[in-house]
């Protein structure tokens, strides 16, 4: 989802500058869903679409200025990474590190949402990802509920 909101992006970007494009032969993503009034395309055009500008973390249009989407890449990797390797040596893997990145991203896909409902625009493939996000979340805090359950008995 987060490469595909990725690759949406970089074709409408290059829709906007090509003054040579064929009117038929415009992008057009298959998120964006006329007969639910769905349009990731334009979701991923607002400024709240590189969050990291957006919250002032890094300069508008600097080289760390990048799509949420790569955000979510780099976060997808990272709990691909956790669940198959199981090694307690390793900081990031700690329950308690992995319970903390998935809160943030939790709290990113609540602040979109958010944003979403107020401009009342639907978006599948950021729908999708805030349910994967809620899910991701839920399961961390149970594992460290879990693990202090273990520890008590």
């Amino acid at each position: 989802l987060s490469a595909y909101s990725v690759y949406v992006e970089h074709k409408v970007e290059q829709n906007l500058h090509d003054d040579n494009i064929n009117p038929d032969e415009e992008f057009r993503a298959l998120c964006d869903i006329d007969a639910i009034g769905a349009s990731c395309s334009a979701v991923f055009q607002l400024p709240e679409g590189k969050m990291l500008s957006f919250f002032g973390l890094v300069p508008k249009d600097s080289a760390l200025d990048i799509p949420n989407g790569i955000l979510g890449m780099l976060f997808y990797t990272y709990v691909f990474i956790r669940c198959n390797m199981r090694s307690s040596e390793l900081i990031l893997l700690d329950r308690r590190v992995n319970a903390v990145v998935c809160s943030l991203a939790l709290a990113s896909s609540v602040f979109l949402a958010r944003k979403l409902y107020i401009i009342k625009e639907i978006c599948v493939v950021c729908l999708t990802t805030h349910v994967l996000n809620t899910t991701v979340f839920c399961r961390a805090i149970l594992e460290v509920v879990k693990k202090q359950k273990d520890k008590v008995t």
